[in-house]
């Protein structure tokens, strides 16, 4: 702390400050003024925790700089020096907001105890104030931090809920460690939502939320899920923790139900626990939620989860193959379906289960391509569809659509390839509409989802000419035709034929025709007599 001494005699300002040892007081900065034109120049120029001012000065007097100093710097604490003991001058002093009186000689143990006291007011004040400005902001910010504190939290960002942290928020978290609240799960249905409608959502469900309950937070887990924790007040508790928790459970239920909010966001509730409990909580309620694949558009209850996970006999395929070899996907959609939706396997089937059937399907058609030259696993894989092999495991409505999908591709391809005539004009279409390419025979196989060789055989059969023969004849005839036109370079019309490298172009032309093509553009279309 800084000390200023005011004395109009010098030799009182030298006693004063060699009275005693201020450091040992707490006292770091000592100033001095023999007036109070001083003074007030050295309270305006450096930061003053205490005067020390005798009464009487000439031209201005001690109460007079006193009582101007309080009101320029308010938390400026004062100490009168006088040599009278009249209870006028103190009364006056007192008055003016000074905080003790010194009588002149200064005595050490006086200064000592005077001092003492006054540094240990000042230390306080200020630590209170620095409370009040620390409580002031942390309750501004309590509300943000809480719920990125739990957001770090349930993502398993903070390892150690117990580690040394910040005082005000080491208070806090303790304090929510024992609270008593009931976790919630929303997270979007695959392939329902976009990020802004999930924030739209979050938007809705903090409304729902707040016409039920007074506390609570909606921590984000990912960029399609988010947590509610709801606390439950003092109030709810009052006439027992486990009994208002399930009447609070109810309502929050009762109003989502009534808000239909589950046909936006999948929601799943767990039950009472503390904020101790609550991660494990919620990271079941994500294992129970990921893992449901039946009970869609409705709200799940941890209390409904399976205690044990129950084997599900998958079914006999037997007789599968022979129904997608004479074309029958209808019926043998019919099957699975029956199996899926069957009551059987109601509030059993799980993702592994759905994933198991998948595999088993794929291998089926992959089998029954392969047997027909198609290259099972680009048409599985590679071609565009409208439904996401790896989300259709989420659901038994997408699971059905994957098979829907999926086992209508493989009706219809397996049918052009049945047709001769629809492999030959599948092949010349794709061929003729794709002539500015690099083309051959694997390209065009590839798009077709054919085996290069299963298709030459059969476009040979049908045209008389491999595929790479085709389409070099193909090549040659556009050639030809654009030559005819001046206006296009020889350059550009390479490019149309499918060859970025002009002496490639040029070599392949004569090795066909037997001339250049400046030479055929120049004779106008005329090839060698002897071709």
């Amino acid at each position: 702390m800084n000390l200023l001494i005011v004395d109009d005699e010098y030799l009182v300002v030298e006693e004063v400050v060699t009275v005693t040892d201020w450091e040992l007081l707490g006292i770091t900065e000592i100033y001095s003024a023999t007036n109070a034109v001083s003074a007030v120049r050295i309270l305006n120029e450096k930061k003053i925790d205490i005067m020390i001012c005798d009464i009487e000065m000439p031209q201005t007097d001690g109460l007079e700089l006193s009582k101007k100093a309080k009101e320029n710097f308010p938390d400026l604490e004062i100490v009168m020096l006088t040599s009278h003991a009249e209870f006028n001058y103190v009364r006056n002093a007192l008055r003016y907001g000074c905080y003790d009186y010194l009588l002149k000689p200064v005595m050490e143990d006086d200064i000592i105890k005077v001092m003492k006291n006054l540094v240990t007011k000042i230390e306080r004040e200020r630590h209170q104030a620095q409370l009040q400005e620390e409580g002031i902001v942390w309750n501004q910010l309590k509300p943000v931090w809480k719920e990125k504190y739990w957001e770090e939290m349930l993502r398993g960002l903070r390892d150690d809920p117990n580690r040394e942290c910040e005082e005000y928020e080491e208070k806090q978290w303790k304090e929510e460690q024992d609270r008593r609240l009931i976790p919630i799960l929303f997270y979007q249905y695959a392939n329902d939502k976009t990020e802004e409608d999930i924030k739209q959502t979050r938007k809705k469900v903090k409304e729902d939320l707040g016409t039920v309950a007074g506390d609570f937070l909606l921590p984000v887990l990912s960029q399609k899920e988010f947590a509610g924790l709801v606390f439950i007040s003092d109030e709810w508790l009052s006439s027992g923790t486990e009994r208002n928790g399930i009447i609070l459970k109810d309502a929050i239920l009762q109003q989502f139900k009534t808000e239909r909010l589950y046909e936006k966001i999948g929601i799943c509730i767990g039950e009472v626990c503390t904020g101790r409990e609550v991660q494990s909580m919620v990271d079941k309620l994500r294992q129970f939620a990921w893992n449901n694949v039946c009970s869609r558009r409705q709200i799940l209850d941890i209390i409904n989860m399976p205690k044990n996970s129950e084997a599900i006999g998958m079914p006999d395929m037997t007789l599968w193959k022979a129904y997608l070899d004479n074309g029958k996907t209808v019926e043998l959609q019919d099957i699975i379906r029956k199996w899926l939706w069957g009551k059987d396997n109601e509030a059993k089937l799980n993702r592994r289960a759905l994933q198991m059937l998948q595999y088993d399907l794929e291998q089926l058609f992959y089998s029954t391509l392969q047997e027909n030259g198609i290259q099972a696993h680009q048409f599985l894989y590679d071609r565009e569809n409208g439904c996401n092999r790896v989300t259709a495991i989420g659901s038994l409505e997408e699971m059905d659509a994957w098979i829907e999908e999926t086992m209508g591709a493989v009706s219809r391809i397996m049918q052009d390839v049945s047709n001769l005539s629809g492999i030959r004009e599948q092949t010349i279409y794709y061929i003729q509409t794709h002539l500015d390419e690099e083309l051959n025979r694997i390209k065009v196989a590839s798009a077709l989802y054919l085996n290069p060789d299963y298709l030459d055989r059969r476009f040979k059969k049908e045209m008389g000419c491999s595929v790479n023969r085709y389409i070099l004849r193909e090549q040659v005839n556009m050639a030809k035709g654009l030559l005819l036109n001046p206006k296009i370079s020889v350059c550009e019309i390479a490019s149309r034929c499918g060859y970025e490298n002009m002496s490639n172009f040029s070599a392949m032309f004569k090795r066909e025709v037997g001339i250049s093509p400046n030479e055929y553009r120049k004779n106008g279309g005329m090839e060698r007599p002897d071709l």
